[in-house]
Order: C-alpha cells, then sequence, then structure tokens
C-alpha cells in the first residue's frame, strides 16, 4: 500500500524546496522544498556539454551562457578577494555569487565554496559586522533553519537599513515561519515585506503563502502579475515553473506541461525545467519520452531523485534488475550527500527509503530529522508515512490529524490522511479525506 501511495504523491515533491530555495534568492525543489537537489558542480560541465551546450549555440539567453556568466563573474571576484585580503564585502560578494549558482546548477559544492567565503569574510570582519544576511540565506537553503533567526537578528541591527534590505529580512522570516507551521504569521510576514518592496520575490512569496492554504486560482494570479515583471531569464522561467508545477498539484498535467515548455523557452537546457517535463511526460503516459529525458538529465546531473525516478519507471515495465540497479545507484549517491549537508540531504533520501521501503527504521530517522528542522505539515505527512511504514499506526494518525486541521491544502496530504486512516480501520474517514483529494486533483485513483 505504501509503495502505491508514494507513487501518487510523487506529483508535487520538489515544489515546497524549490519555492524556498529562489525566494530566498539560493536555490530551485523543493520545496523546497520543496530545498535544493544536490549534485557535484562538474555537473554543470556535463550539462554544458549535452542540452545546455547546445542551447548555447541559439541566440538569446541559455543555461549555459547563464552559468558562464557566472563563473566569469566569480573568476573576477576572487582575483579582487585575492588582492584584496582584509576585505570582507568582497568575499562576501564570492558567496553571494556561489549561492545564485547552487540556485542554477544545484551544486552542494557552490554550497560548500560559499560557506568557506563567508567564514573568511566573518573571520576578517569587525567585531558586530560581517555578511549576516548572507549567511542566514545560505543556512536557509540548506535547511539548517535552526542557526537563521541569530543572523536575521544581526542584520536588522545595522546602523542603516533601506527599503529593500529591510523587506528581505522580513521575507525571509514570513519563509521560516511558513517552514516552521506558522502559516498565519508567515501570511502577515509575507505581506509585511510586499508593502515594503512589491517586486517579484515578494509577489511569488504571497502566491506561495496562498498555495499551501489552497488558494489556487489566486496563486497563480500572483505568479502571473509577477512575471508581468523585469526579470532575468532565470526568474522567469523559474515562475513559469511554479505556474507549471501549480498545475501539476491540481492534476493539469498538460497545463503544467504547457508552462513548462514557457519556461524551457524561456532559458534553454535547464535541467530542472527538463526533469520537470520528463515528470509531466510520464504522468501523461510517454513513458519512453520521460525515460529517455530522465537518462539525459542524470548523466548531465548525477542527481539521485532522477535515478529513482529511472527505478520507477522500470518497476513499472517489470525490469527488476534495471529498477535494483537504478535503486542501488540512487541509494549510495543519497548517503553521499547525507553526509555532506545532512539537514540539505535529508527530504530527498527521505523520499528514496520511503519508495524502496526495504529500511522503515531509516526512513523513520530521517522523517524525524526533516520533521525537527521544518514542522510544517508537508514534512509532517512524510513523519506519518514514516510512522505508518514502520508499523506504528497510531502514531501516524496523530500526525497526520494534527496536520489536517492546520490552513495547508493539498491533495498529496488528504491522499496520504486517506491511506493512513483506512489502514487504522476507519473506513468512511479514508473516504472523507480521498473525496478532499479528489476535489483539488481529479487525477487521483478512485482508490488508494
Amino acid at each position: 500500500m505504501w509503495g502505491a501511495m508514494r507513487d501518487v504523491n510523487s506529483i508535487a515533491r520538489a515544489s515546497l524546496v524549490t519555492l524556498a530555495l529562489a525566494l530566498s534568492g539560493c536555490g530551485p525543489k523543493a520545496a523546497p522544498g520543496q530545498g535544493a537537489p544536490a549534485r557535484a558542480a562538474a555537473s554543470a560541465e556535463a550539462g554544458a556539454a549535452g542540452r545546455a551546450g547546445e542551447a548555447a549555440a541559439t541566440a538569446g539567453p541559455s543555461y549555459a551562457g547563464e552559468v558562464a556568466a557566472l563563473d566569469d563573474s566569480l573568476a573576477r571576484v576572487r582575483e579582487r578577494a585575492a588582492g584584496a585580503p582584509k576585505d570582507w564585502l568582497v568575499r562576501e560578494r564570492v558567496a553571494g555569487l556561489h549561492l545564485e549558482r547552487a540556485r542554477l546548477v544545484g551544486s552542494y559544492d557552490d554550497y560548500a565554496a560559499a560557506e568557506a567565503a563567508l567564514a573568511e569574510a566573518f573571520a576578517i570582519a569587525p567585531a558586530g559586522a560581517g555578511p549576516f544576511m548572507t549567511r542566514a540565506r545560505l543556512d536557509f537553503a540548506l535547511h539548517r533553519n535552526d542557526r537563521v533567526d541569530a543572523d536575521l537578528d544581526a542584520a536588522e541591527k545595522a546602523a542603516v537599513i533601506d527599503d529593500r534590505e529591510r523587506a528581505a529580512i522580513v521575507g525571509l522570516r514570513a519563509d521560516l515561519d511558513l517552514q516552521r507551521g506558522r502559516y498565519h504569521a508567515a501570511g502577515e510576514g509575507f505581506v509585511r515585506a510586499a508593502e515594503l518592496r512589491r517586486d517579484p520575490t515578494a509577489i511569488a512569496r504571497l502566491a506561495q503563502h496562498a498555495w499551501r492554504g489552497g488558494g489556487f486560482d489566486e496563486a497563480d494570479r500572483l505568479y502571473a502579475e509577477a512575471l508581468a515583471a523585469e526579470v532575468p531569464p532565470s526568474t522567469r522561467a523559474w515562475l513559469h515553473l511554479m505556474r507549471g508545477l501549480l498545475d501539476l498539484d491540481r492534476g493539469r498535467l498538460e497545463d503544467a506541461l504547457r508552462h513548462y515548455r514557457e519556461g524551457e523557452a524561456a532559458l534553454p537546457g535547464w535541467w530542472l525545467l527538463d526533469e520537470h517535463i520528463a515528470e509531466a511526460e510520464h504522468r501523461l503516459g510517454r513513458v519512453d519520452e520521460a525515460r529517455a529525458l530522465y537518462e539525459d538529465i542524470v548523466a548531465r546531473t548525477e542527481n539521485p531523485e532522477f535515478m529513482d525516478a529511472l527505478a520507477s519507471i522500470a518497476r513499472e515495465r517489470g525490469e527488476r534488475e534495471a529498477a535494483a540497479a537504478w535503486s542501488a545507484r540512487a541509494r549510495a549517491r543519497h548517503v553521499a550527500l547525507l553526509e555532506r549537508f545532512p539537514e540539505a540531504a535529508a527530504g530527498h533520501a527521505l523520499e528514496h527509503f520511503l519508495e524502496s521501503g526495504d529500511d522503515p527504521a531509516r526512513a523513520l530517522a530521517l522523517a524525524e530529522a526533516n520533521h525537527r528542522q521544518r514542522p510544517n505539515p508537508e514534512s509532517a505527512r512524510l513523519l506519518a508515512e514514516a510512522q505508518a511504514a514502520a508499523g506504528d499506526l497510531a502514531a501516524a494518525r496523530r500526525t497526520i490529524e494534527d496536520a489536517l486541521v492546520t490552513p495547508w491544502r493539498s491533495a498529496d496530504l488528504f491522499r496520504s490522511a486517506a491511506a493512513i486512516r483506512r489502514e487504522g480501520g476507519d473506513a468512511a474517514g479514508a473516504a472523507e479525506a480521498l473525496a478532499q483529494a479528489r476535489a483539488i486533483d481529479p487525477t487521483t485513483p478512485a482508490e488508494l
């Protein structure tokens, strides 16, 4: 049962991490949440050699061109830093560029480089000074939320803060509130940030809040408003991606694919759009196309989530050996990333262990760690699934019911509730939750 539920729930896995990282200015699933997916910096070069390289040969913006421009900026700023051993501000700029590169490429190497540059900056900054806001953004991107508040407090104590800086602080505090399940506080913060500076970031934050509360049409309207502004190609592509994920959450697969294609046109060659195109193609039954695209993305990124997707396709086709090989390869990569940045990798690895079902204790430990950092209804849903898979249905029922009384609304949440209630013998409650899921996403199966 739990494997089947994982397949149904796969449609919006990355959205929360993706939103969180992109809105912080430093990442793309996740979501992040829906975070960001982890991969080596070398994957950027592999990407440039694949579809991105072909895109670079065409006129206009491209993923390869954006990465090349960032690399050029990094080289120049690093040269400046080498010639200014006492300048912490230039080191903050190095960190900021690595965060921007991480948002685009999804590389943990860039996060590590940003962290190293920030450590250098704080080592030479005067007492009470330093790149507090940039470090807060890094920690938020890596889901180290318990570290963020102190740096936001320090940033707020700066002698001079303009509306743009204050909006960034207020907005990131509201991001934290949403990740911690404080839906109403987050909404108030997002409104306040937009009052200070109504730019595409503020508008997208308002959209995220509406989306999480089930206000799908309002969220779409807000994303359209953000797209009407002058934004860089990568931001435009990301906004189209968000509109696609919004449609995917509602089972509007062709509409989702259309938005992804619009994002692809804005920034050709971006692996993040390619992987969502592959997901939509898979859901639409175009499995061969999805499989070929996933294989290409894995070659470019070494992202274990896409290895898991290929394992799922192989299982659907009865290709047991291929499924096992892809799953084993994904697991090795997930474990390696957990060792490096455990908070950021936990949610992605959790999905893998829940899907495989062969180590429920490991899945539960990851779910508990993930929920400690981000105690919101989405992480609670995953925790409830892990508790149920580990055989603790009473705990799973308590966890999912607590999530259901929040303002958070998603088909995923209701699908999980339906499965957990049914497993616990509550047929009427399961039917009610399933009807709520189908009201949001009509493609939800009539029976789980």
